[in-house]
């Protein structure tokens, strides 16, 4: 039996760790090296989003273009991220972050070289349409297929019970929409400056990210089946999951409908602040960049502070997450006057900062250990496969009529949002 001494430093630490959320999960090195990486790798690929759309129609690229470059990337990721996820603990992850952020190094390169190529009139239109889905579509959404799963299985392996694997979630996304916010708040300032700037930054900060994985990741080797066996052949893949797992695809149903709506509304944005607004390419690059800033924003509060406070189950969180969001985006549908677009935009984030911690959580405690980098791509992928649709259709239905994409989006939404309350394998989950 443990002495009284024990007993109370326990209960401290227990309390520490409820009182400062991330505190436990964050005090491993890795990880910490992971979020630094992904803070730098979605900053990057956030000035790429909130510039290519004002982008296009100042270099009279197709506006299809836009939305085809970011489904193709969503493709990617889809494909790759249980590849990633269970590559990650059956090669280390350290092989697996450098070969992604040298995907991603050159696709950044290859994004600032055409467009420089364009602004100088040599390249033509069809060349730079080419290397910008090329760029952005293949060649990025490969690289930042590995980064989500890696930390998430890492996340996993660290944190045993409910309340810890959901405030580890959530410190993980939370991250990357911290690097979103930074990314908006650098691209408004580099817009207002030169509209091609943020476009040429971004292999940067890609850069960066590449040498904090050269300096701060520690060489791990992958784990063998049997501890005492060292030979390359004791070392397998984690178990694959399936999409239509029992077990995980209850979440998949409760959320898709938002990861869609985010779709539509990052990559139609730049176009709304110019066409309710009636602002033009150069403004509306720094404008566009504050509305993401504020999407961003709620779902950064919602995950880094609010939710490891909450202590809620995930099948709470995902709930009242996919309810608030039917209701901004309501709102946003309509809005024709910038601060309610901005209030609208700030609350769908601060709903998918609540839905998606739910939802990672969720998916995650569902399935054994083995299962962890598999669960863990599955995860990542569902926003992506989502992506793949969003941008394309987003795009092409606000050519026919602007208000079109946004009744689809609120449709599924809706769909979601009833899966959430009524599925029945989460009523169990909630009455669990």
């Amino acid at each position: 039996m443990p002495e009284p001494e024990e007993e109370i430093e326990n209960a401290v630490a227990a309390s520490s760790t409820k009182e400062t959320g991330t505190s436990s999960v964050l005090a491993h090195p890795t990880l910490r090296a992971l979020l630094a990486i992904a803070l730098f790798t979605y900053t990057a690929q956030n000035m790429i989003n909130v510039s290519i759309a004002p982008l296009a129609r100042a270099m009279s690229i197709p506006e299809w273009i836009v939305g085809a470059a970011v489904s193709l990337a969503a493709v990617a990721v889809a494909m790759l991220s249980q590849f990633w996820g269970r590559r990650s603990i059956a090669w280390g992850r350290r092989r697996v972050l450098l070969t992604a952020l040298f995907l991603a190094f050159i696709a950044g390169t290859l994004f600032s070289g055409v467009v420089a190529l364009r602004a100088a009139g040599i390249a033509g239109t069809v060349l730079t349409a080419s290397i910008i889905l090329l760029a952005r579509g293949p060649f990025f959404g490969s690289a930042v297929a590995a980064i989500p799963p890696t930390g998430q299985a890492l996340i996993a392996e660290n944190t045993p019970d409910e309340a810890s694997r959901v405030r580890g979630m959530s410190a993980f996304s939370g991250a990357i929409n911290l690097s979103i916010m930074i990314g908006s708040l650098i691209s408004s300032a580099l817009g207002m400056w030169w509209i091609y700037a943020p476009v040429h930054a971004t292999p940067w900060f890609i850069a960066i990210a590449l040498i904090i994985a050269l300096v701060a990741v520690p060489k791990d080797a992958p784990t063998p089946k049997d501890p005492d066996e060292e030979t390359p052949e004791s070392v397998a893949l984690p178990p694959r999951v399936k999409w239509n797992d029992s077990r995980i695809l209850p979440w998949i149903t409760g959320i898709f409908g938002i990861f869609f709506a985010s779709g539509v509304v990052q990559i139609t944005m730049g176009f709304i602040v110019q066409d309710r607004l009636h602002l033009d390419p150069a403004h509306a690059v720094s404008v566009t960049a504050l509305m993401l800033l504020a999407n961003a924003t709620g779902a950064m509060l919602m995950q880094l502070l609010v939710v490891p406070r909450l202590s809620l189950p995930p099948v709470i969180l995902l709930r009242t997450g996919m309810t608030l969001g039917f209701i901004a985006l309501a709102t946003l549908t309509f809005a024709s006057h910038g601060p309610t677009i901005a209030v609208a935009t700030f609350v769908l984030g601060a709903s998918s900062g609540l839905a998606s911690p739910g939802f990672s959580a969720g998916g995650s405690l569902a399935v054994s250990d083995e299962e962890q980098g598999g669960v863990a791509g599955i995860i990542n992928a569902t926003g992506a496969v989502t992506w793949i649709f969003a941008p394309m259709s987003a795009t092409a239905l606000y050519g026919w009529h602007p208000i079109v994409p946004f009744v689809l989006a609120l449709a599924l939404v809706a769909l979601s949002v009833s899966f959430a309350w009524f599925h029945p394998r989460l009523r169990v989950a909630q009455t669990r």
